[in-house]
């Protein structure tokens, strides 16, 4: 019973903090430079470095590929149970991807914020992440019925 309770208790502990990290982030995006969104600012200002925004872009674009390949590819339509121990080469070039967006895009704005891209970088990418809490499937919204075949008996 106790057990159940602590679960219960982590679960609600999770979504709290996922829900701060995605309304952060949301935050951190809507006010940008107090006077612009940040996508407008990154899109319009002279002050970014324009090529590694657009290397951020790209990268954004293949982490998101890589993502799909692993967890829908892999995992859904090819019904691997655990797709991230499937011994692909997505999961390190994921990692590769995912660190030159991070580079990338607070060199593009630090001309415009400084040492503030660091954390807006940060916050949005982490309140990004934890988004995929509230993705049913995904999370503490991920379902905890048995798979068919798990049912074995010892």
């Amino acid at each position: 019973m106790a057990g159940a309770l602590w679960s219960v208790r982590q679960s609600i502990y999770q979504r709290l903090e996922s829900g701060f990290w995605v309304f952060a982030a949301f935050a951190v995006a809507v006010f940008g430079n107090g006077e612009k969104d940040l996508v407008t600012v990154a899109l319009t200002d002279q002050r970014v470095n324009r090529l590694s925004l657009l290397l951020g872009i790209i990268n954004i674009f293949f982490n998101c590929l890589l993502f799909a390949y692993v967890f829908v590819w892999l995992g859904y339509l090819g019904g691997q149970r655990d797709p991230l121990e499937s011994g692909t080469l997505a999961i390190p070039a994921g990692a590769v991807t995912f660190m030159t967006t991070l580079i990338s895009m607070v060199v593009a704005l630090w001309p415009i914020f400084g040492v503030v891209a660091i954390a807006q970088v940060v916050v949005i990418t982490y309140g990004l992440i934890s988004a995929l809490n509230f993705v049913p499937g995904w999370g503490p919204l991920k379902s905890t019925r048995a798979i068919a075949g798990d049912d074995k008996e010892d």
